[in-house]
């Protein structure tokens, strides 16, 4: 009966793992097209000072970077938890 137990326990946990997962790549997504839409200046330009960022492309980029990291974690943790559990025996 446990053992039961546990693999429901653990199926809701990957599900639930999966889901955050799903919705952080939606959110990268989302940041992806803002930070398309914002055109940051990425080529620094040919003079000595590069294009300069406004507060709205430093936002954007920061987002950007957040919402990649967010992704990362998400998978890493969805990842350790399909590979790392152990029925109980």
């Amino acid at each position: 009966m446990f053992y039961i137990e546990a693999m429901a326990g653990h199926d809701r946990e990957l599900r639930d793992a999966r889901t955050r997962y799903v919705a952080a790549a939606r959110r990268l997504d989302e940041s992806i097209r803002a930070f398309r839409s914002a055109a940051v200046p990425l080529n620094p330009g040919t003079e000595a000072e590069p294009i300069p960022w406004s507060r709205s492309h430093v936002q954007t980029t920061t987002a950007l970077a957040r919402a990649l990291l967010d992704v990362l974690d998400k998978r890493k943790a969805w990842d350790q938890m399909r590979n790392e559990w152990q029925p109980p025996h």
